[in-house]
């Protein structure tokens, strides 16, 4: 993806941003009885899955194909779907058996091979030569489509919106738009799914020039997938979103890629935390707080020394540089400091603890020689804990009783919020942060989250590299930098290097810094910051690349097999590993991702990014004081236009989830959390018992104080809802009502969900469900999900 184009921003991890579908299924899960000690996860049936999914394909079919053409048509009793075929070329080595075809196209240099299986058609492309730049097939063409775009949709031919969608991505790359390999379309009764190995190297283009959308596969070749055959499995079904899903769930199961939450619970048993737990970004950058300092001491007192240095350091460090923060001290040494000010004074006194010079003998003349020495050791590292816990000191020292005690820094916005979380019963959390400084700044809040039995970790990147690394970027900074950024990042087959995030720096070849996340971890995990979760931006959103550096040709494969084995070795650790958005090739490398149920919205759209005075403004990145930034805080409504491609539920279908529910937890992207859209909260809220995604939300201590009412009450119901849904497959999605406004989840057999996203209430057999109101029933037991009243932030 060009980088003008990138959903997100994140400078130093995400703080740094601131500165910048019928049939029901029977239960394949296999009941276990376990002992307190034993994984919370119940065993998953593989076999048994794939044989159940197995009902879902027409077995009994017959195949008619022009190799010149390559035009395919799939019949079976009442059913049949043809697959459009190119312009007509020369073939050769024609050979025909009872159950396949081959021949070859000597003008593109390819061959083919069909072969019926026994409930599906295979076909294989395999390139002879560097005759052709891509494979071409299939070219499919539907009166509906069931695509995995995020979680999924389901994409009627002549709809609208979703023509302007594909105008715009007119070639659409499946790296980064899919979630899962196949494309399946719906002719008339009939749906086709077509199931490709992976999306490497693969794009879908809108085909044609008629008002309905019809789509060609196309697999781009290069040098590093020309000797590779591709394999597509095309199976037939009825027209049901849900027979899609399980398809490729028994393909996936076939062909070792799946791997279950059973299975990784075995590696890292903590990831039981994760069951019924919100997904929590706390925001709480300054372990120095408006609460902890004493304002008309630090005015009368003489701390000018300090604070010239701390102003030569952020002119040193810093794209800001010294004058707000000189100008905010000024004010303050005339008895003119107020919010703005004293916020200001605050970001710098707490911005340059993380800088391994701050110690100055000059302006701290009692340092112990060990402490020095330390100091000085570390002056090309990354900051740690100790250094931190160093500064602070020195900080505490020449600001004397202009302060709170140092160990009752920043409590009242930290670990006390935590404690309030517990004991409000909320039994488990997931606990995210925006930069790992935010842990080795604070250790007594990393050990608090844990101590309350709750997950908590950094957010980290591997992917961009700056040449001259940046204090307040610091994710992209590596152990030995000048190396990396100049042998070891990626080169697009011109010869130009592939531009780092927001165009700054490279993208760094995974394959060549296996190391590094072992250099990280060392630095910022220790016995005083018990990180017990790990989160990868970018490893599962599909930015993955081929390298043609010659210096180190790397392939997509490659690419994805070092983020892999990074994983691996996070997980060896003891980490509940997450990622971005969750795409499905990472799936034996993440427990959860954030970003598959609600990716970025309309990056590129002014009125939501840049034009400040419009009310679909996102927010920018910059908070005032120590809080959420607006741009995650502040409630918006969405454009129309976009509301078809991203978040109506009559679009919407849970392909992921029908493959993957007892596979991955997956949730909103960051920067739409549970309650960012305006009128939407409550839509969204039964989309995630619907489709079993834990809410995401981001915190601070007054956040927590305006919702936790709200968060409180529907954590007792998620809580017990996920316990029920996150061992079982989801079996069934059906749509209740004609205008797809009702829709229903199945979950085993005895566990279901009905939702209602119409102005209507709906009678579904005995029981009535009210408008935006969702009705979860467990082994005949009701609970219902209540509509509530937003308030707008």
């Amino acid at each position: 993806m060009d980088n003008n184009t990138k959903k997100k921003i994140i400078v130093g991890g995400l703080t740094a941003a601131l500165l910048l579908s019928a049939g029901s299924l029977a239960a394949v899960v296999t009941q276990s009885k376990k002992t307190a000690a034993d994984n919370l996860f119940l065993s998953f049936d593989a076999e048994k899955v794939a044989k159940e999914d197995a009902k879902y394909s027409i077995k009994d079919f017959d195949y008619a194909i022009d190799p010149t053409t390559f035009q395919m048509k799939l019949t079976a009793k009442d059913h049949q779907f043809t697959f459009d075929g190119n312009e007509a070329q020369a073939v050769t080595k024609v050979k025909k058996t009872t159950n396949s075809l081959s021949w070859e196209y000597p003008e593109k240099g390819l061959q083919v091979a069909v072969k019926k299986q026994t409930d599906h058609l295979q076909i294989k492309i395999t390139p002879q030569n560097d005759k052709s730049e891509a494979i071409e097939f299939p070219k499919i063409q539907g009166d509906n489509y069931y695509l995995p775009i995020g979680e999924g949709k389901s994409i009627p031919a002549d709809d609208a919106s979703w023509q302007s969608y594909f105008q715009e991505n007119a070639e659409l790359d499946l790296n980064e738009s899919f979630s899962m390999s196949f494309v399946s379309a719906v002719q008339k009764n009939t749906a086709a799914t077509v199931i490709m190995e992976n999306n490497f190297n693969q794009e879908l283009d809108e085909a044609s020039e008629t008002p309905k959308l019809d789509f060609r596969l196309k697999t781009n070749l290069n040098r590093f997938n020309r000797k590779q055959t591709q394999t597509y499995d095309v199976y037939l079904s009825e027209n049901n979103p849900v027979a899609a899903a399980k398809l490729y769930q028994k393909n996936r199961i076939e062909n070792k890629q799946f791997t279950s939450l059973a299975e990784k619970e075995k590696k890292t048993p903590s990831i039981n935390k994760l069951i019924g737990a919100p997904h929590i970004y706390f925001w709480q950058n300054r372990i120095l707080t408006t609460e902890d300092v004493n304002w008309q001491k630090m005015q009368k007192q003489d701390h000018q020394k300090l604070f010239e240095h701390v102003g030569d350091l952020l002119a040193k460090h810093s794209e800001d540089g010294r004058e707000e923060f000189d100008q905010a001290i000024a004010a303050l040494q005339r008895g003119e400091a107020y919010k703005y000010e004293k916020n200001t004074i605050l970001t710098g006194l707490n911005t340059v603890l993380a800088y391994t010079d701050f110690y100055d003998a000059a302006v701290f003349p009692t340092l112990a020689k060990k402490d020095q020495d330390y100091l000085q050791s570390i002056q090309a590292e990354m900051p740690t804990e100790r250094s931190f816990s160093i500064n602070k000191q020195l900080l505490k020292n020449e600001l004397a009783d202009s302060t709170k005690p140092l160990e009752q820094w920043g409590e009242a916005t930290s670990t006390e919020v935590i404690q309030a979380l517990k004991n409000s019963g909320i039994e488990h959390a997931w606990i995210g942060l925006a930069n790992w400084n935010e842990g080795l700044i604070n250790p007594p809040f990393v050990q608090a989250v844990q101590k309350d039995d709750y997950l908590i970790g950094p957010y980290d990147s591997y992917q961009s590299i700056h040449e001259t690394p940046s204090i307040d970027w610091n994710t992209a900074g590596f152990k030995d930098n000048a190396d990396v950024y100049a042998n070891k990042t990626i080169m697009k087959p011109s010869g130009d290097y592939v531009s780092g995030f927001l165009g700054k720096g490279r993208k760094v070849n995974q394959t060549l810094i296996n190391d590094e996340w072992q250099y990280r971890l060392k630095q910022i995990t220790s016995k005083s910051v018990p990180f017990n979760t790990w989160f990868l931006d970018t490893d599962a959103a599909g930015e993955i690349y081929n390298d043609f550096n010659p210096e180190h040709p790397t392939s997509i494969s490659e690419d994805v097999q070092a983020r892999l084995k990074r994983a691996a070795g996070l997980t060896e650790k003891g980490l509940i590993v997450g990622t971005e958005t969750g795409n499905d090739y990472f799936n034996q490398g993440m427990v959860f991702a954030h970003g598959l149920e609600t990716p970025v919205i309309a990056w590129s759209d002014p009125d939501m990014r840049e034009n400040k005075e419009s009310p679909y403004y996102v927010g920018g990145y910059a908070a005032l004081s120590d809080g959420i930034p607006a741009r995650y805080a502040k409630q918006v409504p969405i454009k129309e236009e976009y509301k078809a491609t991203t978040i109506d539920p009559v679009y919407s279908v849970p392909l992921y989830k029908l493959v993957y529910n007892e596979s991955v937890i997956t949730t909103h992207h960051w920067e739409w959390d549970s309650y960012k859209i305006e009128g939407e909260v409550q839509n969204r809220r039964l989309k995630e018992y619907l489709y079993n995604v834990p809410p995401l939300m981001h915190l601070d201590a007054p956040t927590w104080q305006e919702r936790k009412q709200d968060i409180v009450a529907n954590s007792k119901h998620w809580q017990a809802f996920q316990k029920a849904a996150i061992n079982q497959e989801m079996t069934d999605f059906t749509y209740l009502t004609e205008d797809k406004l009702v829709q229903e989840t199945k979950y085993g057999s005895d566990l279901s969900v009905i939702a209602n996203f119409s102005d209507q209430p709906h009678q579904v057999d005995n029981t009535a469900v009210q408008p935006h109101t969702a009705v979860i029933t467990d082994h005949g037991k009701q609970t219902v999900i209540e509509n509530q009243k937003e308030e707008t932030k």
